[in-house]
């Protein structure tokens, strides 16, 4: 445990999960995304697809045209993961990083914008601004519906903003001559004035940058590349540092190994949201290759220990399949951690007729694993037979395995099962 001041996240804590390979409103990878700090909502910012004509276009525009211009997609999501709105923003940039405002039930986004393209044809935003969230349109740069936009400095290059919620901030970071991060009131600055409190330059050997955040005085930098087989090979590069506001020392800076089992694994946005008393550092991870490309969130959250044992994620319904009953208690799971290792706990039973291996029933994504957790459960004895095996799978799935049909398991119980989750 590396932690040094009051309110700063242990990296190498336990992790659990938000979101597990869900796919969004576009195809593409996404690069950041903020929560609702009212209902949990989730809006993800991604790069538009290309093939897409939206309004005032005569045709179809390609992928190419649309990462150049700095095009981008705004995906909107529930706690569970399913798709509840989407916007598109022309001329804004590459999506970096997001902030999440919810005036009075009204969503306010705090994005890049006025878009540039870099060396590579890739758009950039050069300054930020705010604008409400309303599904279904499309909004441009320039246009009124959007906030002025602030260049913090007249050669600012890749602005992006953040909001910490814990001492109603805007953060903003930006390149010029150096990576620099500042902080500004955020009241003000919605209002159009800002006045730095505070700026920091970053260093320069952490790797590439994938997203930031701050919370209660510590300012969170996620670095890393995409992960595969055959480049940047598992466990990958990816790191989190943790710099302290006050000095503008390096507190921490910890290997990531979270999610080992994605296929891609790219570090895509970080936020800090806290929910019921638990504040959880988020960080993500755009999935699958060659696509079309979905968005896991893995969570570090700061539960207290209790005689040994984190809750992580506490107790949650599983949904049973087609002809599965529940046998006197219904399955649920949750995620713990014991001496530090993440562990997926069932509890309840099912019932049926499971004459071969079947899917019993689909796990919620805070429970989905990245590798497959298997664990051995008691069953009917019938010929002596008495135990079964139930995995979880990381499609989501939870299966029962060796019934069959010479010799069918009528009940399982899964009180028994505790298997280390990653």
């Amino acid at each position: 445990m590396s932690v040094t001041i009051e309110g700063q996240i242990d990296l190498a804590g336990p992790v659990g999960k938000l979101l597990h390979r869900r796919p969004l409103k576009n195809s593409t990878v996404m690069q950041s995304f903020n929560t609702d700090p009212v209902s949990g909502d989730l809006f993800v910012l991604q790069l538009m697809q290309g093939g897409l004509t939206l309004s005032g276009e005569s045709a179809a525009v390609d992928y190419d045209t649309r990462n150049k211009n700095g095009d981008m997609c705004v995906t909107r999501l529930n706690r569970a993961g399913a798709i509840t709105g989407y916007m598109y923003l022309r001329g804004f940039g590459h999506g970096v990083n997001l902030g999440v405002e919810n005036r009075g039930g009204v969503i306010r986004l705090w994005t890049e914008t006025a878009s540039q393209p870099n060396s590579k044809n890739e758009g950039f935003g050069t300054s930020i601004t705010n604008f409400d969230f309303r599904s279904g349109t499309v909004l441009d740069y320039g246009s009124s519906l959007h906030a002025k936009p602030y260049r913090p400095t007249p050669g600012a290059l890749f602005a992006t903003p953040t909001i910490d919620r814990s001492a109603n901030e805007l953060v903003v970071r930006f390149y010029d001559g150096g990576t620099h991060v500042e902080r500004y009131d955020l009241a003000k600055a919605s209002a159009g004035v800002f006045e730095p409190l505070q700026r920091i330059t970053l260093p320069t050997d952490l790797g590439v940058f994938q997203g930031y955040t701050s919370h209660k005085g510590v300012l969170y930098l996620l670095n890393g590349e995409s992960s595969t087989a055959t480049r940047n090979p598992p466990p990958g590069n990816t790191y989190i540092t943790a710099m302290e506001w006050a000095t503008g020392n390096v507190l921490d800076h910890h290997f990531i190994t979270a999610a080992p089992g994605l296929e891609w694994r790219e570090p895509e946005g970080m936020h800090v949201d806290v929910r019921d008393g638990v504040t959880n550092l988020h960080f993500g991870f755009a999935c699958e290759d060659p696509g079309p490309r979905t968005c896991t969130i893995v969570t570090l959250p700061d539960t207290q220990e209790v005689d040994g044992v984190k809750v992580l994620t506490d107790w949650q319904p599983i949904a049973l399949a087609s002809g599965v009953t529940a046998d006197q208690n219904p399955p649920q799971g949750r995620l713990i951690s014991i001496a530090g290792t993440t562990t997926l706990q069932l509890s309840g039973g099912v019932k049926g007729t499971f004459d071969g291996d079947a899917v019993i029933g689909t796990l919620p994504d805070t429970l989905t694993p990245s590798v497959a957790a298997r664990a051995n459960v008691p069953r009917n004895n019938n010929g002596g037979y008495c135990v079964a095996r139930v995995e979880a799978g990381t499609d989501g799935a939870l299966r029962l395995f060796g019934g069959r049909d010479t010799n069918a398991i009528t009940w399982a119980q899964l009180d028994s099962f505790s298997a280390v989750w990653r």
